[in-house]
């Protein structure tokens, strides 16, 4: 019964396609690329949209045109410049979002949208202005003690997880040692970092990941990192072919997922609530118990997507980013660069390395630190095509009307790549963000795209920056980054290094690096101070 309702309705589509009645219609005077009947542009775009986008930008000349997916249009933005004009001078008519069949209709149909996926609304507006308040720069700053404690926790960890890295950094007998079992992949450790803290910051729960928890924190990030994909522009063909809804079995793996991300959601909320009834410390100073302090007039479903959103949107930025930034500086270049860190925080700290390891959590004071993890930001572009936009009311941009309910689409590597804004923009260049003399440029008219822009910016991004520089700071305090004694050295083009070209994030295929214990003064006695936490 299903294949034949299904058949009837592609045939039904076929010819509403045909009679030109269901193609969506194009808009008046935005180049549009060639597709194919029904699908569009779909098929064109299955793997990395946002090279293909690149690709049709530089070859039709034209930051600005328009695709068919399906039976949705859409309306990509190349150029720095004409992401800015649109994200920031119409930064209300483009705040809204699109809603997905796979991502909004069966995988949030339990616990709600996140904050970021909310299309504007009321409800919206009150859950960003709370999580906003709860996460600005002051905020933030308030949580250097979790920064240190997290940091110094995942440093630890990997050390016991890798005997090469046993045994204060003078007397290390493997410092000279080549052998392939040395090599580590980072990628998980980054991971667990980002789970643990955004658990303990929403929920004061600390989860033991490397033992008792770690099947369970393992099961979050691996249904996190599905559900994540189901929020791709391209990949979930049931979003844009409409009759393929009603195949039997396309809702079966999303219904799923639903139901194991509904488990652990419902799991740390009731760990929660069970240790504030015995007025537990820490769980009294958590993100929720601190919102319901306050009496706001958020409804049991708004706290569930603000939970949501905390537990799921730092497991792909700032992992990702921190995958790729250790990456970076284990290739030959990265060995100046990290040296140069470790020099300015020796400088800052007065040559005492116990002064820098303490400051990395309390004061983001050295602005070359802060320059790696921004160029890291924009060279990765975690979220090539970012998350798209709707316009909520018509916009008259460059003479070309785009009406209300226009989805756009920003090609953020595209616009991180921009050679008019970024000189030689493919360079890992930390530098391109100091003046002469070495210090922060703050009064930038240029910046990276990868937190968003206008009104829908990312709400974390104080705290993704806190917990970057952080880690960044201390894992460079503590080791030198190496290239792999194997094969494994990470491919520095995220697009060839990608094993997933349809999703929605950069997935890095595994890549290695090699970890050489840093010998200075102090070195020994900041690594049995670590050791003894």
């Amino acid at each position: 019964m299903y294949y034949l309702f299904a058949r009837v309705s592609a045939l039904l589509w076929l010819l509403l396609d045909w009679l030109g009645l269901y193609n969506p219609p194009k808009i008046p005077g935005i180049l549009s690329i060639p597709g194919y009947p029904i699908v569009g542009n779909l098929l064109q775009v299955l793997s990395n949209p946002a090279e293909v986008y690149m690709k049709w930008s530089d070859k039709h000349e034209a930051s600005l045109f328009q695709v068919q997916l399906g039976a949705q249009r859409m309306v990509v933005v190349n150029k720095y410049q004409d992401v800015y004009n649109l994200w920031v001078k119409h930064s209300f008519a483009t705040a809204s979002r699109p809603v997905l069949y796979t991502f909004h209709d069966i995988v949030s149909a339990t616990q709600g949208f996140t904050v970021g996926s909310t299309p504007f609304c009321p409800s919206y507006v009150l859950k960003k202005k709370t999580l906003a308040s709860n996460l600005n720069k002051k905020a933030v700053s308030e949580l250097s003690g979790v920064f240190d404690k997290e940091v110094n926790y995942t440093i630890r960890n990997l050390i016991l997880d890798n005997r090469e890295l046993l045994g204060p950094p003078s007397c290390n007998i493997y410092r000279n040692f080549r052998n392939e079992s040395c090599d580590i992949d980072l990628y998980r450790y980054f991971q667990l970092f980002a789970l643990r803290s955004s658990v303990y910051i929403t929920y004061g729960l600390h989860l033991d990941c490397y033992r008792r928890d770690g099947p369970f924190c393992q099961d979050i990030i691996d249904i996190e990192a599905q559900i994540m994909r189901y929020r791709s522009t391209t990949s979930n063909l049931a979003d844009y072919i409409i009759p393929l809804r009603y195949l039997p079995g396309v809702s079966k793996y999303p219904e799923y997922i639903r139901g194991r991300r509904d488990f652990y959601m419902e799991d740390l909320m009731d760990s929660m609530k069970r240790r504030y009834a015995r007025e537990e410390h820490p769980i009294k100073t958590n993100l929720v118990a601190k919102i319901a302090s306050k009496n706001c007039l958020l409804t049991d479903l708004e706290l569930k997507s603000i939970c949501l959103t905390m537990v799921s949107a730092g497991l792909d930025n700032t992992p990702l980013t921190m995958n790729y930034l250790m990456g970076q500086l284990s290739h030959p270049h990265g060995e100046k660069q990290q040296e140069r860190a470790f020099n300015e925080l020796m400088r800052i700290s007065g040559n005492r390395l116990i002064s820098a390891w303490e400051a990395a959590a309390t004061e983001q004071n050295c602005d070359y630190i802060t320059a790696l993890v921004y160029e890291a930001l924009r060279s990765f572009s975690v979220l090539p095509l970012g998350l798209p936009r709707v316009t909520t009311k018509d916009i008259t941009y460059k003479d070309v009307t785009i009406p209300a309910g226009t989805t756009l689409v920003m090609n953020a590597y595209a616009a991180n790549h921009d050679e008019n804004v970024f000189e030689n923009p493919y360079q890992f260049n930390p530098n391109r963000w100091l003046d002469t003399n070495g210090n922060l440029l703050h009064n930038l008219n240029k910046f990276h795209l990868t937190f968003g822009l206008g009104t829908r910016m990312c709400s974390g991004n104080h705290l993704a920056m806190a917990e970057m520089y952080t880690l960044t700071c201390r894992m460079i305090l503590m080791f030198k980054i190496k290239a792999p004694t194997g094969p494994l050295l990470m491919v520095l083009d995220p697009f060839r290094n990608n094993r997933n070209s349809g999703g929605t994030s950069f997935e890095p295929k595994p890549f290695k690096v090699r970890l050489e214990p840093r010998v200075w003064s102090g070195s020994d006695t900041l690594y049995y101070r670590l050791m003894r936490q």
